[in-house]
């Protein structure tokens, strides 16, 4: 969700920003309170895949072979002078 959306009155957001004060990205309804979770990138990837909160095996069974420890960025410089990444 971009910074000016809103999701529907009463529902329920997971998302990866710390900006998620109360009101700001749901409000209530008046059947149920809305709710805003923070939760990290790889749980909001798998819910939004399977459009509800993954149970913990879920969770595991979608990262056991992802380490973002380990991530490094290229060493060498691009050839390419248009890329942003460097």
């Amino acid at each position: 969700m971009g910074n000016q959306e809103k999701a529907e009155k009463g529902d329920t957001v997971l998302a990866t920003s710390t900006r998620l004060f109360k009101g700001r990205v749901v409000e209530d309804s008046n059947e149920k309170k809305g709710e805003s979770l923070l939760a990290s990138t790889p749980v909001v990837v798998l819910s939004a895949i399977l459009g509800r909160t993954p149970t913990l095996e879920e969770y595991k069974d979608a990262v056991q072979d992802i380490d973002l420890t380990k991530f490094k960025p290229p060493l060498e410089k691009s050839l390419d002078t248009l890329s942003v990444h460097f």
